[in-house]
């Protein structure tokens, strides 16, 4: 029998490709090979304003948000990017099924989700701007870390796809 936790941890991974490709209709959107200390996130091909995003995944019994961060600023780094996401699990909800996967946290930093907020282009004035005021309402702090939000994925993938609809029938 395998290592359970790395088991839940690929199944992290695939169901959040399996989301983003679905939301973002973009088949390019795979696992990432590890690189060890180089390592770029956990998911590639996911893009917004044509800059890589690093996305990294976490499906662990204890949050850990800070220490996750940490490694998600470093991916970054590494990727040289300013764009980057951590997914957490979200306790009691499943992962094996879009709905899941939705509703799981995409959790950043302030700055960072400043930085996705004010990319935000490919709507009408008026409509970025309440759609960006929605986004910030709707950005829930991190328990016991204040420098951190989330939302639900299913927001965040509308971030990355500049307001549009999400999946195949949008």
């Amino acid at each position: 029998m395998g290592n359970p936790s790395k088991s839940k941890g690929t199944s992290m991974e695939t169901w959040t490709v399996r989301y983003l490709a679905w939301a973002l209709q973009d088949t390019r959107i795979d696992r990432m090979p590890l690189k060890g200390r180089l390592d770029e996130g956990d998911i590639r091909g996911v893009r917004f304003r044509g800059e890589p995003v690093c996305v990294e995944c976490k499906d662990t019994k204890e949050p850990q948000y800070r220490e996750h961060w940490r490694q998600t600023l470093v991916e970054m780094a590494n990727m040289d990017t300013p764009y980057g996401v951590l997914v957490k699990h979200r306790k009691g909800v499943g992962v094996k099924s879009l709905k899941g996967m939705g509703a799981q946290m995409a959790v950043m930093d302030e700055d960072t989700f400043e930085r996705f907020l004010t990319g935000l282009t490919g709507l009408h004035v008026a409509d970025l701007a309440e759609l960006t005021e929605q986004l910030r309402g709707e950005a829930r702090r991190v328990p016991r870390n204040p420098h951190l939000v989330w939302l639900p994925l299913e927001r965040f993938a509308l971030i990355l796809n500049d307001g549009l609809p999400l999946g195949p029938d949008a």
